[in-house]
């Protein structure tokens, strides 16, 4: 599964917590949601856990950030960076695989794929609207 587009967080829990089958074996990537649009998460799930970790920050969140205490010149490398991005939202994209039974794969793929901000939810998230965000605020980081 490829988009540039982030998840809708309570979609996509709800699919997590309702069709994730008992042959869903693995399955791993890197994605958003729009709730944590700064956050590049680590999807990492084997059997019937899921886990949600912090990786890094996309380049465009960093840039977003008031606080974010770069210089004009640093400033100018991200944006340049930013610029040779493919992606609507900058560097952020969700790139999930998934292994399994071929069914349950696809269907699962299929829920997933319905868990992707519509074009509609895009203009509200981007116009600062609240979702819904079901998910634990914590998650594990990489330098724990």
């Amino acid at each position: 599964i490829k988009d540039d587009r982030p998840f809708h967080p309570q979609r996509l829990w709800d699919v997590c917590t309702q069709h994730l089958g008992q042959h869903i074996y693995r399955s791993k990537g890197f994605f958003y949601l729009c709730t944590r649009d700064d956050a590049a998460l680590l999807w990492n799930q084997a059997a019937a856990g899921i886990n949600l970790e912090f990786v890094a920050s996309w380049r465009a969140g960093i840039l977003e950030d008031e606080n974010n205490n770069l210089d004009e010149m640093e400033r100018e490398g991200l944006r340049a960076r930013l610029a040779e991005e493919s992606g609507r939202f900058g560097d952020r994209h969700c790139h999930l695989t998934v292994i399994g039974d071929e069914k349950q794969v696809d269907e699962f793929t299929e829920s997933l794929r319905g868990c992707f901000l519509t074009e509609e939810e895009i203009v509200q998230w981007q116009a600062g609207e609240a979702f819904p965000d079901p998910w634990p605020a914590d998650y594990v980081s990489r330098s724990q």
